[in-house]
C-alpha cells in the first residue's frame, strides 16, 4: 500500500515536473522565436528605409543636376543676348521661364522633402538658391558671382552624397 502511494506520488511529481519544464521550454522557444521575428522585422524595415533613402537621394541628385543645367542654359541665353545687344536684360516676372527650370525645381523640392540627411537637404537648398540668384541676377557681374559658387557647391553636394550612399547598400 505504501509502495502504491509512493508510486502514485512519484507519478504526480513526475507529471508536474514534466509539465513545468514543458511550459518553461515553450516560453523560452516562444521568446526566442519572437526575438528572431522582431530582428527580421527590423532588418526588413531598415532595408526598406535604406532603399527609400537611396532612391530619394539619387532622385534629388538628378533634380539638382537638371536645375543647374536649366540655370546654365538660361545664363547662356542671357549672355547671347548681351553679346547681340550689348545690354544685360535682367529677368522680369514677364520673362518666359527658363527651359526645364520649373520641372527641375519641382522635382528638386519633392525629392528634397524625402531626404532624412540634414546636410544633403541643406546643400540642395543652397544650390537651388544660388542657381536662382544667377538666373535672376540684375546684371552680368551679379550673375557671374552667383554662378561661380555653383560648381564648388555642387562638388560638396556630390561628395556628401558619395559619403552617404555606401551605408544604404
Amino acid at each position: 500500500m505504501i509502495a502504491a502511494i509512493f508510486g502514485f506520488a512519484g507519478v504526480i511529481l513526475g507529471s508536474l515536473t514534466t509539465s513545468v519544464l514543458t511550459i518553461y521550454r515553450e516560453r523560452l522557444v516562444t521568446q526566442r522565436e519572437s526575438a528572431v521575428r522582431e530582428q527580421q522585422h527590423q532588418r526588413e524595415r531598415k532595408a526598406l528605409r535604406d532603399t527609400f533613402q537611396r532612391d530619394s537621394i539619387l532622385a534629388l541628385q538628378s533634380a539638382v543636376t537638371e536645375l543647374i543645367r536649366a540655370a546654365y542654359a538660361e545664363l547662356d541665353r542671357l549672355l547671347d543676348e548681351l553679346r547681340r545687344t550689348g545690354e544685360w536684360k535682367a529677368r522680369q516676372w514677364e520673362t518666359p521661364t527658363a527651359t526645364g527650370w520649373s520641372t527641375a525645381l519641382l522635382s528638386l523640392e519633392s525629392s528634397r522633402a524625402r531626404i532624412f540627411d540634414d546636410e544633403i537637404r541643406s546643400l540642395a537648398d543652397d544650390l537651388r538658391t544660388i542657381a536662382g540668384e544667377s538666373v535672376w541676377a540684375r546684371d552680368v557681374e551679379t550673375a557671374k558671382e552667383a554662378s561661380r559658387k555653383l560648381e564648388p557647391l555642387l562638388g560638396r553636394f556630390n561628395a556628401t552624397i558619395n559619403r552617404a550612399l555606401p551605408a544604404l547598400y
